[in-house]
């Protein structure tokens, strides 16, 4: 008998602690609102971090795949991505300041060619004909219609500023050289050479995300030189596409350092 009394007390009991008492839930909500007041303010800075972290590493990674194919294949790797169709530069970049769509000339796609970049794929020309073929601005851009050889012709091709690249991959003291940016993409030649996958670049707000904008690196190669045309293109590195023009690794460490300052 007094073991059922026993039992049936600690039974009243456990059902009486069912659940949280008001003091209790007060305390939990006060605790959640505290963490959210310190995290919410850091997502800003957590997504900078991301981007240029991931940056600062992908650059130099891609800067090696390219050298490697280089090495194995003694040519540069073919079907970059072309970020102009037709005449103008594809409207889903996430900046174009520092490009321009411009025609090469006969000596500078020989150039290009000489040096292996004997083709480029070609991508949608606005994000609404990318939409409507069910494409992604940088999984999934490719427009089979779009893509060149570069065999004959003067077909137009993104050429970057000349002060920008030497500014921030190899400084010249010359006048009127010229130089090339071209897309890492999934077409190219180095996937399933030196690398498997064509990496892309994390912005740092969800506008610049991979499926609203196109966020491949690219590949800066020079075919011109105080005016005059190359016999075979140079490689000189890879270049991030931010809003506001093109960055290299080191210009990504360094806004990581500020964002940690800050």
């Amino acid at each position: 008998m007094k073991i059922s009394n026993i039992l049936a007390t600690r039974h009243a009991r456990r059902l009486n602690q069912k659940g949280l008492t008001l003091i209790e839930l007060l305390v939990v909500l006060v605790i959640l609102i505290a963490l959210a007041g310190i995290l919410i303010p850091q997502l800003p800075n957590m997504l900078v971090r991301a981007h240029t972290t991931q940056s600062a590493t992908n650059i130099p990674e891609a800067n090696k795949r390219i050298q490697e194919f280089e090495q194995i294949y003694f040519k540069q790797p073919a079907n970059f991505d072309n970020l102009v169709n037709g005449t103008a530069l594809v409207n889903y970049l996430p900046g174009t300041t520092g490009l321009t769509a411009t025609a090469l000339t006969a000596d500078t796609r020989a150039a290009l060619f000489n040096a292996g970049i004997t083709s480029l794929a070609g991508l949608y020309d606005t994000s609404a004909n990318l939409t409507a073929a069910d494409g992604t601005p940088t999984f999934n851009p490719y427009d089979a219609t779009a893509d060149l050889n570069l065999s004959a012709g003067t077909p137009s091709v993104a050429f970057a500023a000349e002060a920008t690249i030497e500014t921030l991959l190899r400084p010249d003291t010359g006048a009127s050289d010229a130089y090339v940016a071209l897309g890492i993409g999934q077409k190219s030649e180095l996937i399933g050479r030196t690398t498997n996958e064509a990496p892309y670049h994390f912005g740092d707000v969800p506008s610049l995300g991979p499926d609203v904008v196109y966020t491949r690196f690219v590949a800066i190669y020079k075919v011109a030189d105080d005016g005059t045309a190359l016999d075979k293109a140079i490689f000189l590195g890879v270049l991030a596409l931010h809003e506001d023009g093109l960055e290299n690794a080191s210009g990504h460490v360094g806004e990581f350092f500020e964002t940690n300052r800050l």
